[in-house]
């Protein structure tokens, strides 16, 4: 049976990241501010790996509710300051380790086998072999789920702890193509399923695969299929039985 992980995270790209790379091995359960953790404490768990920086309430006040329902439970504390009343206060609250921000995933890895047990072969990402392989990985997954939100290249960047130049670089290192040209194929991708339903108008698959304007949509989608997305529909329901 695997082992189960409470993971309390706000920025969703983060969460995401590391739910995709943890989940392979471990059952996850999300949580991304204080209510939702403290909600989470009802089903069992066997670690808890919380960020310091919530919106509700720190990552200090969730330890203390986990220690009054879980007294032992192993906790990580993550946290983006370095400053060392940060570090002298998770040491005193009884955090089993502490993490700073950016990760450094071959620790993490590391103590999470040492403290669940799970033995050297539990590796996070089967499929990433470096921490940026790894990054990247997990906003690949926030954008497909995430596609039809306004996603901004900077935000994305400032979430991973990574300069606007160094998450370009690194992405079109894994994924062969920019930031951009990889969010339209997504978009277009999925814009491509929704042209099926004929329920649906060229605009509002537009708008729901993250296109303000239609003729920009128009445009990648062209660019990618050779046809309008109008045309594209006419073919499909032309080769329909």
């Amino acid at each position: 049976m695997r082992k189960s992980i409470l993971l309390v995270e706000d920025e969703a790209v983060v969460r995401q990241m590391l739910k995709g790379a943890l989940e392979t091995s471990y059952r996850i359960l999300e949580a991304a501010k204080y209510s939702e953790a403290v909600s989470q404490l009802r089903n069992h768990m066997d670690l808890a790996l919380i960020d310091y920086s919530l919106p509700d309430r720190d990552g200090f006040e969730v330890l203390k509710a986990i220690r009054e329902v879980k007294p032992s439970l192993p906790a990580i504390m993550m946290t983006g300051y370095g400053c060392e009343s940060v570090v002298i206060r998770a040491l005193r609250a009884g955090v089993t380790d502490y993490i700073k921000k950016p990760l450094s995933f071959a620790y993490l890895t590391k103590r999470l086998a040492e403290l669940l047990g799970t033995g050297p072969g539990a590796m996070l990402g089967a499929d990433a072999v470096t921490r940026e392989e790894f990054i990247m990985d997990g906003v690949a997954a926030y954008i497909d789920e995430r596609y039809g939100e306004d996603l901004d290249l900077d935000r994305l960047a400032r979430l991973v702890c990574m300069s606007r130049f160094s998450f370009s670089r690194a992405f079109k290192r894994r994924f062969g193509k920019s930031f951009v040209s990889y969010l339209n194929a997504v978009r277009v991708r999925k814009a491509a399923k929704l042209l099926d339903e004929p329920y649906l108008t060229v605009t509002e698959i537009a708008f729901s695969a993250g296109y303000e304007n239609v003729a920009h949509f128009d445009r990648v989608f062209r660019a990618v299929y050779g046809l309008s997305p109008t045309e594209y529909r006419k073919r499909d329901q032309l080769n329909d039985p």
